[in-house]
């Protein structure tokens, strides 16, 4: 089985399906979901990207079922509450590392971009199986001779991964560079002469904390390729992923993707709770300095405060990130499927709490062709890509557990300026492909000279950081009407504690274009659910937007559930 994770790979694909030559301007089809507080505007677009992106794309490598994120054994300090607040603090001691590394962002800013150095023939050669074969070694860690929580792993270039990075360690006043040693390496029975060792040089590396069992240091943090990082809570396995920022995401001029080029550690005290490093990221059209601050535990936390600068005008920028992968479950069925699971996903569901104190939830999709989905244009208290569904035989995926997959939820800091909270969903073929990315895209475009502070918090666990009083959807679940193949059937199950509270629930539903009809609320004690269910007649042609919930006295008892129908 291929065990490759691309990104890019699935924005390739969604130009072949469209299958289109190279318009002058892409094709665009809006519509609006019915809606009293909000809208919700979605946009196919069918165009094509020339060459979007360099060779050298980031890719993300799913582990294999013999590739699980690395553990050291031996004692160690436990990781506290991490639930405690984390501010970001300015550096200790007398270096400001993240004053520094801005003012190199601003310089580099003004200077003309320089393409980091293409990486040797050899490196580029190293296929999936033989970057596996390089293994960095457990007692060669960093930090392992002092007593606190951490320890850090280093990853060399090879495969997808062939930009160079450089890695610095600061402590007590002073910063040392974490020069590349082939010796902290064991390369197994790869063929590779010792100078080719020599020359692999880094591309990104690994924090391991004690976050599921005491004197066990497990991974809890994966920084490689541009400026994508993964993180893992509790009983979590690797899936959605965070980047530094996002540029031109789904434009037809081809989307950009800066590298975090250079870190700085700081090197962890005694008694310490949260990790903290800085980069500097740099990119054809922008530069930044980002800073770190991550707290291991049931929940990962990551306090993150960055400034961009412009090199060239940037119009389509997106803060906070997030991609991960849907192929299919039950609100997305394939028409034909010869898979033994009944659902492949590291992310089911977009989730946010919006500032008019609404939460929507919206069901990810494997579309036939790029689908754009914007929803709030006011920065939303909180949003993320949500894992819900927790249980192995809704999968039945021995290897991959996608039940564990994290759950990432952003928090916006300051600085947010104004934009639209969007959604990007790309066809993709197969589960190697990262599909969906979410983020927040600013309206105005970031001229050359100018900057932008912002921060905000990244939460990785099983569950988001926070729950909404209102009663969640469980499951949505599509069919056809038996008897009337022109109709769609749709179940929405809503979570209900208050079972007593069902019958005075009323349904509410709309839809942007065609009728519903059989609109029915359903009680089910037994296992606490509301099951919502209705049907929808469609126009002759078109998308339809769906929008759901259920309300006791005119008021939302439960979260908003958004759909987006189409004919494909």
């Amino acid at each position: 089985m291929t065990k490759f994770r691309n990104y890019v790979a699935a924005v390739a694909v969604a130009v072949m399906l469209a299958g289109c030559g190279q318009p002058d301007r892409p094709e665009v089809e809006e519509a609006q979901v019915a809606g009293e507080a909000r809208t919700e505007t979605l946009r196919i677009t069918r165009e094509a990207h020339d060459n979007p992106v360099p060779v050298a794309s980031p890719s993300f490598i799913r582990p294999a079922p013999d590739e699980r994120p690395s553990s050291i054994s031996e004692p160690a300090q436990s990781v506290d509450d991490p639930a405690a607040v984390t501010t970001i603090m300015p550096a200790l001691g007398d270096i400001d590392i993240f004053n520094e590394v801005r003012a190199r962002a601003r310089a580099l800013a003004a200077e003309d971009y320089e393409a980091p150095p293409q990486a040797p023939a050899f490196v580029r050669g190293l296929d999936y199986n033989d970057y596996r074969r390089i293994e960095f070694r457990r007692d060669a860690a960093r930090f392992a001779e002092d007593t606190q929580a951490f320890r850090v792993m280093l990853d060399t270039r090879g495969s997808l991964f062939r930009s160079g990075i450089e890695v610095n360690v600061v402590s007590e006043g002073s910063v040392t560079e974490d020069v590349y040693n082939p010796a902290d390496f064991n390369f197994h029975d790869l063929e590779l002469t010792e100078d080719q060792q020599a020359q692999l040089g880094l591309a990104g590396f690994r924090l391991l904390a004690p976050i599921n069992q005491s004197g066990r240091y497990d991974e809890v943090l994966s920084v490689k390729g541009a400026s994508f990082f993964r993180a893992l809570g509790a009983g979590n396995f690797y899936g959605a992923s965070a980047r530094g920022i996002a540029v031109n995401t789904a434009a037809a001029e081809g989307e950009e993707f800066p590298d975090f080029r250079e870190f700085w550690m700081r090197r962890p005290a005694a008694g310490d709770q949260e990790f903290v490093f800085y980069a500097l990221m740099d990119g054809p059209s922008v530069t930044g300095v980002y800073e770190f601050h991550v707290r291991p535990g049931v929940q990962t936390r990551m306090d993150i405060n960055a400034v961009i600068y412009a090199r060239e005008e940037t119009r389509q920028i997106g803060i906070a990130p997030l991609t991960s992968m849907f192929e299919f479950g039950p609100q997305d069925p394939e028409t034909v499927s010869t898979d033994f699971r009944p659902r492949v996903h590291d992310s089911e569901g977009l989730l946010a709490y919006l500032r008019n104190g609404e939460w929507i939830w919206r069901p990810l999709n494997n579309p036939a062709t790029l689908q754009i989905s914007s929803f709030t244009d006011e920065v939303p208290s909180g949003f993320g890509l949500i894992q819900r569904t927790r249980d192995f035989h809704d999968y039945q995926d021995i290897e991959a557990r996608y039940e564990n997959r994290p759950s990432v939820w952003v928090t916006p800091g300051a600085g947010w300026e104004a934009g639209e909270l969007v959604l990007v969903e790309i066809p993709t073929p197969n589960e190697y492909n990262d599909n969906v990315i979410n983020y927040w895209r600013l309206d105005e475009p970031l001229l050359p000279g100018e900057s932008m502070e912002f921060s905000y918090t990244l939460s990785w666990g099983m569950d988001p950081p926070y729950h909404s009083p209102l009663a969640s959807v469980r499951s949505t679940r599509t069919g056809v009407v038996e008897g009337d193949a022109s109709r769609r059937l749709f179940i929405v199950d809503y979570d209900m504690d208050d079972v007593e509270a069902m019958e005075s629930l009323e349904p509410v539903v709309s839809a942007s274009a065609g009728t519903i009809h059989n609109v029915n609320a359903t009680p089910d004690e037994r296992n606490g659910i509301m099951r919502l269910s209705f049907e929808l007649q469609p126009p002759a042609s078109g998308s339809v937007e769906l929008r759901a919930l259920l309300q006791q006295v005119e008021h939302p008892a439960s979260e908003t559930w958004l759909y987006r129908w189409s004919p494909s």
